[in-house]
């Protein structure tokens, strides 16, 4: 037997419930982006009982709902689980602090709404790498099923979805500025990134309605939670899996209380976690690499080195500049917050239904690039990343962030103990491949071309950062090595794919264990360009219709 489907070791110890075992249909483990779409999906057939656990609390914090708070969001462990990774050595040790909802709709519930699919080259590269199922034309179908859209036509762009996707409701003057910069540029208008092609220069498209953020948890789980057959239960933390003869038959969970509760399943048990929990609670389970987790005492079910490998993000650049105009960064950080308040929960309109970006770009780093590989995010703000989130920036200033869409780099998470509370550890050397800060670079300096250009002429004081002492190709590798900071879109630590070491198959189930799926950004097996959520909000949708139709299946056999 191959030894990336080896079952050595004894069975992972059962914890001894403290009240009566219940048995459900399929449990469903973490209420986040994609939890909320597998439990809005599979309870609607009234015949299907379904649990959902989520470790953190209720989506009812205000710092949720006004897009604006996300800065109040973001690092706030009552809703991020806030971890820490180790220090980076491709950028003098930086410690980042790696963002992970925890609350229902988990990162949905305080990302920065932009809704991204992706490029159609991106989902053709999963179906190239033996992924069968997965290529554009084939995934289209369950985002037109998610969306109801006001940008776009039919048929590429659905319209009566769970998940509202919006322009945003009020867009700072400058925003137009910056666009007629881009085309100045050579970049060409592009009316839906989200169509056709992604080139071009476009006001984003943000999961809102009326100027709210529009969660998976709004989107899906609310109009669910009415059910019967379907129960949602938060602080529920979940320790470990129960496998019994190599398959998955429920799972162990830690109540808020320290009460300890066993929950079984007769179908299927399905990790929706994200791409830091998922492969946690495979590894606490023994289902990762054998001798990692020999060494901390884990028993080994799965020898499978592949569970919590494959990390990639993408590394985020930026370039500020002072201006003569006042921009948001200045009315939310003053009095004026109070009026623009007001102004949100009577209109949904004003600064404080604005997240980050005002316009977006997609472009190539150079002409022969086969598909755009550059990101460019335009916003009337300046901010700072350190280890505590966001730090805001006092002044009228803009800034434009940049990223390389397609990251060569790979890190890694691995458990810090048996411990389920303990944190994981994740490794991850965001700028040590050229070719990343490569991209990076050409970025920046496209940023600065934008700023400098006679459209923006008018409005600018002067560039701030990296400042304009920075003109050689080493003093940008500097800058961009010590102010790079996390585009919290992890994925990939659960790759799915064809060949018996990836962790999960294309149907998402886990290779050699039975009634087991992890469904989540951590399957991808390549990063996007270039935010996440939509495309988990799609995996989840297919994900859907996989488990049904095996349901279907198997009762039919």
């Amino acid at each position: 037997m191959d030894c990336a489907t080896e079952l050595i070791g004894p069975p992972a110890r059962r914890v001894a419930s403290l009240s009566p075992v219940e048995t459900w249909d399929y449990i469903i483990v973490g209420g986040g982006t994609a939890g909320c779409v597998l439990a809005h999906r599979l309870s609607a057939d009234p015949a299907i009982r379904v649990l959902l656990l989520e470790a953190g609390p209720p989506d009812r914090s205000p710092y949720i709902h006004v897009p604006a708070a996300i800065i109040r969001a973001v690092g706030n462990p009552k809703l991020d689980w806030c971890h820490l990774a180790q220090a980076d050595p491709s950028r003098y040790g930086k410690v980042d602090l790696w963002p992970a909802g925890r609350t229902l709709g988990g990162s949905s519930s305080i990302n920065g709404m932009l809704y991204v699919r992706g490029a159609r080259e991106d989902f053709d590269g999963w179906a190239a790498l033996g992924n069968t199922g997965w290529r554009y034309d084939e995934v289209l179908p369950y985002f037109r099923r998610l969306e109801c859209s006001e940008v776009g036509e039919e048929p590429l762009r659905g319209k009566s979805g769970p998940m509202h996707v919006s322009r945003l409701r009020s867009t700072h003057p400058l925003a137009g500025v910056f666009m007629d910069a881009a085309r100045e540029c050579g970049i060409e208008a592009n009316a839906d990134y989200n169509g056709t092609q992604q080139d071009g220069v476009s006001p984003p498209q943000v999961t809102q309605r009326k100027g709210w953020r529009w969660s998976s948890a709004r989107g899906y789980l609310a109009p669910a939670r009415s059910r019967p057959n379907l129960r949602v239960e938060t602080r529920a933390i979940c320790e470990g899996l129960i496998i019994e003869s190599g398959r998955c038959v429920g799972v162990r969970v830690r109540r808020s209380g320290g009460e300890q509760q066993t929950w079984r399943s007769n179908a299927e048990v399905i990790l929706a976690a994200g791409t830091l929990g998922s492969p946690k609670l495979l590894m606490l389970s023994g289902i990762g690499p054998g001798e990692a987790l020999q060494r901390l005492g884990v028993p080994v079910l799965l020898n499978r080195d592949a569970v919590g490998g494959n990390l990639q993000e993408h590394a985020n650049s930026l370039v500020c500049a002072d201006v003569n105009v006042r921009t948001y960064n200045v009315e939310i950080g003053s009095w004026n917050i109070v009026r623009h308040m007001a102004r949100w929960l009577l209109t949904g309109r004003g600064p404080a239904s604005s997240p980050y970006p005002h316009a977006v770009a997609f472009v190539r780093s150079r002409r022969e690039e086969p598909r755009p590989d550059l990101q460019l995010l335009f916003g009337p703000f300046a901010f700072g990343f350190d280890e505590r989130g966001v730090i805001p920036y006092t002044q009228p200033a803009v800034s434009i962030v940049a990223n390389a869409c397609h990251p060569v780099a790979r890190g890694r998470l691995r458990l810090r103990s048996p411990d389920p509370a303990a944190p994981p550890v994740i490794e991850h050397a965001l700028l040590a491949e050229p070719e990343d800060l490569r991209r990076q670079i050409a970025a920046c300096k496209l940023a600065r071309r934008l700023l400098s250009s006679a459209a923006f002429r008018p409005y600018l004081i002067a560039e701030f950062q990296p400042g304009t002492g920075v003109q050689t190709d080493a003093q940008w590798e500097e800058h961009v090595r010590r102010t790079s900071f996390l585009g919290y879109h992890p994925v990939g630590t659960c790759r799915m794919g064809a060949d018996a070491d990836s962790v999960v198959t294309p149907a998402l189930e886990v290779r050699g264990i039975g009634g087991l799926r992890v469904v989540d950004a951590s399957v991808m097996p390549r990063q996007i360009a270039a935010n996440t959520n939509a495309a988990t909000l799609m995996i989840a949708e297919r994900a859907s219709d996989l488990i049904l139709a095996a349901r279907r299946q198997s009762r039919a056999a």
